[in-house]
């Protein structure tokens, strides 16, 4: 004890940064050496076994409180790596990962473009494939078709743990069934983020040549038929514009969802009995009629009409959001954009539509609904740094970019429904988006040789084939591709009509 007491006598005499006299330090006289001052303060505590007692009390507690003031350990450097296989996802993922880099600075993250090179288009296999490579993805964007049709979805982790330990994880937060697209066994194996669906752009300049009001979200498909229509009589006195324009692959979908006709998975129906259906004809009869009857909708192969509403010479044209304000790649080479969406600290694309625009929902036939896709974050069971890969995931779905780009809605209501995301899309109409979402129902998960394609459309397109019976040649066409999914899970790169 005695030796306890000498040691904390002196720690107590020497300052903590060690500068000062030392413990015994004493003070020469004449004739002798006495004691210092502070020696002769501590010697009576010493002799005390009470004072000695709380002496050492007094030195505990400063070396517990010197430890807690010492600064943390730094966090080793940790790479993560993401996977995304949907071009417009990627960017919009590239305008979030900075911050967070900012915010998480012994964290990196590499986006590694997937689209088109990941073999036969499965993820899985790709994440089998390259488990023990400096690629193997500690998280992987998907989209809700990818997730459809993975042929192993153990490979994703389930996300519940993480969940539960989030105090402020309010999952009714996200929109209605968002979170179940991407659920298996009770099991939340991605987190959605992104959602982006179809709806209908149109050229205010031309509007107001023709004096037409600017559409209603919840307008007709009539009304629709006559905005285009005015359209066209204006330009046979100003010149060669038309109505409408738009792809009809894509269009078709959301289209015939408009009859009240909703196009299931094709493991739910494997023999493509949705397009026996007579609302389904009905739907793509109104349809081809926009260029046969009403001549708003020019078509043809190469879909080279859609650069009409490039260069500003249609009244409208129908599209996923993502590509708002977006040039086409052809268009964006001739002006010299030359774009890198995954690349780290890539740009974001300038604004590519040189007139005024607003956006509307798709006008109603018997119900005002409309297709989006979804995009999602999922764990691989392979992955190197999951408690980090949960850190980002949980960052994409909570931040909305800086600046608008490869525009999406936010699956979070309470993002979706802010004034900073209002803020990001100013546009007229940008209600349209997020009602477009309420309304809507994702696109169905098909495999992409399922597709519709300009040859099964062609003949009804030009007229020479009742849409009954294109419709009927296209089931014949895609039965057997969806009835090889049952048994064995065709994978997909791309949504169905997606970007």
């Amino acid at each position: 004890m005695d030796d306890d007491v000498h040691d904390t006598r002196r720690n107590l005499s020497r300052p903590a940064d060690g500068v000062g006299p030392p413990a015994a330090s004493v003070v020469p006289v004449r004739g002798g050496r006495v004691p210092s001052v502070r020696t002769a303060l501590l010697r009576p505590l010493a002799r005390s076994p009470r004072l000695r007692a709380a002496l050492i009390s007094l030195a505990l507690v400063a070396v517990v409180v010197a430890c807690g003031v010492a600064p943390a350990a730094t966090a080793p450097p940790v790479q993560l790596v993401i996977w995304v296989d949907t071009p417009s996802i990627g960017a919009s993922i590239q305008q979030r990962i900075i911050p967070f880099m900012h915010d998480n600075p012994n964290i990196t993250v590499k986006v590694f473009d997937q689209f088109g090179k990941i073999r036969n288009g499965d993820v899985s296999t790709a994440i089998e494939a390259l488990a023990n490579s400096d690629l193997s993805p500690d998280v992987v964007a998907l989209t809700n078709e990818d997730f459809g049709l993975m042929s192993h979805r153990a490979d994703l982790v389930d996300l519940r743990p993480y969940i539960e330990e989030e105090t402020n994880f309010q999952q009714d937060d996200f929109f209605p069934t968002i979170l179940q697209s991407f659920q298996d066994k009770g099991k939340q194996l991605a987190i959605p983020s992104e959602i982006v669906p179809w709806v209908v752009y149109y050229n205010k300049d031309l509007f107001a040549q023709a004096k037409i009001p600017a559409p209603a979200l919840d307008w007709s498909t009539s009304e629709f038929v006559e905005d285009g229509q005015r359209v066209e009589a204006n330009a046979r006195k100003q010149g060669q514009d038309v109505g409408f324009v738009t792809d009809p692959t894509q269009a078709i979908l959301p289209f015939i969802e408009s009859y009240g006709v909703q196009v299931p998975d094709a493991v739910d129906d494997p023999d493509a009995r949705w397009m026996d259906d007579q609302k389904t004809a009905e739907a793509l009869q109104s349809f081809v009629d926009l260029g046969l009857r009403q001549r708003v909708m020019p078509t043809d192969q190469g879909n080279r009409s859609l650069g009409l509403w490039f260069v500003g010479r249609a009244g409208m044209t129908a599209t996923f959001m993502d590509q708002r304000n977006l040039l086409p790649p052809y268009l964006q080479r001739e002006q010299g954009f030359f774009l890198t969406p995954t690349t780290t600290a890539s740009p974001t694309p300038p604004p590519g539509w040189k007139f005024k625009w607003g956006v509307t929902m798709m006008p109603k036939a018997e119900v005002q609904t409309t297709v989006y896709y979804l995009s999602a974050y999922g764990i691989p069971a392979t992955s190197r740094n999951p408690d980090d890969a949960w850190l980002l995931i949980d960052y994409l779905t909570r931040h909305l970019p800086d600046q608008a780009g490869r525009a999406y809605v936010p699956s979070r209501e309470s993002l979706a429904r802010s004034k900073d995301f209002a803020a990001l899309y100013p546009e007229d109409g940008n209600q349209a988006y997020v009602q477009s979402v309420e309304v809507g129902h994702p696109v169905p998960v098909w495999p992409p040789t399922a597709s519709p394609t300009y040859q099964d459309l062609a003949g009804a397109l030009d007229g020479s084939v009742h849409p009954e019976n294109a419709l009927h040649a296209m089931r014949d066409r895609v039965q057997p591709i969806l009835q090889t999914l049952i048994v064995t899970p065709t994978p997909q790169p791309t949504p169905f009509g997606g970007g």
